[in-house]
């Protein structure tokens, strides 16, 4: 089902302002409030936005269901990894950039956490909307 010709357009203009937004929140998350969480839920909005305005057959041929996937793995794989590198420079998720720029690990941290949960929504959302396109 489409939206109406003003919505999508909207929805287009204003879906690359989510992503820069959210992009920012996961790089600048440790200096305000905010971070990785909430960016990933901005950026799964985005695309969410995208699916129901425009439909989902033709958002799903650019956003497919095997790379948003792809996205969330190795998002994980990167949590999994920070916290493993950290347990060797002194403790779990231990801030082992500490001096070499703002936030050290941390910035890494929200990154990850941001592709993981809006990989994690968008994918979510396809399931639900393929459970509904079935009936």
């Amino acid at each position: 089902m489409k939206m109406s010709l003003v919505v999508r357009a909207t929805t287009k203009l204003i879906s690359p302002f989510l992503v820069a937004y959210a992009a920012y929140l996961m790089i600048y998350g440790q200096m305000s409030p905010g971070g990785g969480f909430q960016a990933g839920v901005i950026l799964a909005v985005s695309v969410i936005l995208l699916i129901v305005s425009q439909g989902y057959k033709s958002v799903k041929k650019r956003f497919r269901m095997r790379e948003v996937g792809t996205i969330e793995g190795f998002s994980a794989l990167g949590l999994v990894l920070l916290g493993l590198i950290g347990t060797i420079f002194g403790g779990f998720f231990y801030n082992f950039l500490k001096g070499w720029w703002s936030g050290g690990t941390v910035p890494i941290f929200n990154i990850s956490v941001g592709l993981k949960v809006g990989a994690a929504f968008v994918m979510v959302f396809y399931v639900m909307m393929r459970w509904v396109e079935s009936d």
